[in-house]
């Protein structure tokens, strides 16, 4: 389903998706093989013909049309920079222009602006150049949201990468984004070079790439953005299951543990490794990640909090209490754990623990949407429960 978001001043929006598991540290059963860097980059594994860096895209990232020129030349033409920039932002939430969100689309600024479609790394490129052209200053910044696990597939979890948009000046710090009810702003947040940015934007289209069967064109992507950013085990990790995708296993662990090397708990690699020896019937090697993962999800609030959620919904009750404690004392300034522990607590009668969980999630949520979701169900537990 495509969804219709306008800008605002808050913080959110997606880049890729990736599956993942973290472990710990610990000696391989076997020893790890040598890494052969030039040739994973060169695409020898795969292709007759090696990619040579003159084949590399150079996509006009941030450009701008004469016609996206012409329009923001008619936003508040003799305002600060900073009001402009306001004034546009005015104009998006009237309609003046929207953009229809859609996951699989990273465009450049230009492509998003004509098509009026893109997703959260596409909205971010096309919001930082327009007001980058406005005279403001503008940069990239990435929200670092915790995994979430699926229903579908317990063993893996899903880590979204949001980037957004931000505009400093002395009167303050001005946050643009799609409106997505995923962020939170108690969530980490990181600027972005524009290199760093721009590895993100091409490891991305990559990936997309790659879903469409287009596998020569998705190398050329994936490679650039190792080429801006070398040293990023994230990118070296979707190397990896662009060659397993293909069936290059050699390559795909490999990639796998360069990304490793990088970073020696990427939970990207880790996950992906364990799954490729598996298929490849290295049992014992297998075992190993299977481990380093299974000692993540057991010490992570997150999946701690994952099992209580599915306990809840299953009517466990008293199972979900016990994982939610546990998710608490590990990390007590997440409001959803709270918040659950709050619906939890009602359902087995234990009210006042219910309202002081769910009056704790309400003064750690930051997001308006959320904090009036609370703030009904706990005037809810008060009309309801005798004290």
């Amino acid at each position: 389903m495509i969804k219709r978001f306008l800008p605002r001043e808050t913080i959110v929006c997606t880049a890729m998706v990736a599956l993942l598991l973290a472990g710990c540290a610990g000696t391989p059963p076997e020893a790890s093989r040598l890494v052969d860097v030039d040739w994973l980059l060169s695409g020898r594994a795969l292709f007759e013909q090696p990619l040579e860096s003159a084949e590399l895209p150079e996509d006009d990232i941030l450009g701008l049309a004469p016609e996206i020129r012409a329009y923001l030349a008619q936003v508040a033409a003799s305002a600060s920079p900073q009001q402009r920039l306001r004034a546009l932002l005015e104009g998006f939430e009237e309609r003046e222009f929207t953009v229809q969100y859609q996951a699989d689309k990273t465009l450049t600024a230009g492509e998003t602006f004509r098509q009026q479609v893109g997703n959260c790394m596409a909205f971010t490129v096309m919001m930082v150049a327009m007001t980058r052209e406005l005279g403001a200053d503008a940069y990239f910044n990435q929200v670092e949201v915790p995994p979430v696990w699926g229903h579908d597939e317990s063993q893996t979890f899903v880590v979204y990468r949001h980037i957004n948009m931000v505009s400093e000046s002395s009167r303050g710090r001005r946050v643009v984004d799609f409106n997505l009810e995923a962020y939170d702003p108690v969530y980490d947040q990181r600027r972005l070079s524009d290199t760093e940015a721009f590895a993100q934007y091409y490891s991305n289209r990559g990936l997309e790439l790659m879903q469409q069967e287009s596998m020569r064109e998705a190398f050329r992507y994936l490679r650039k953005a190792l080429d801006l950013k070398p040293g990023d085990a994230d990118l070296w990790a979707n190397l990896g299951a662009f060659y397993s995708r293909n069936r290059q296993f050699t390559a795909a662990e490999q990639s796998y543990q360069q990304a490793l090397r990088l970073k020696i708990s990427h939970t990207i690699a880790i996950s992906n490794l364990e799954r490729l020896y598996r298929k490849q019937q290295r049992h014992e090697l297998a075992d190993y990640y299977a481990d380093k993962a299974r000692y993540h999800r057991e010490r992570n609030p997150y999946y701690l909090y994952y099992q209580a959620r599915n306990a809840y919904e299953h009517g466990d009750y008293k199972s979900a209490k016990r994982q939610l404690k546990r998710a608490i004392w590990q990390y007590e300034d997440d409001h959803r754990f709270h918040f659950l522990m709050g619906l939890t607590s009602f359902r087995l009668g234990e009210y006042r623990a219910s309202r002081e969980h769910i009056k704790v999630a309400l003064s750690l949520a930051q997001n308006a949407s959320t904090t009036s979701a609370y703030s009904r169900k706990l005037e809810y537990l008060i009309r309801n429960v005798d004290r």
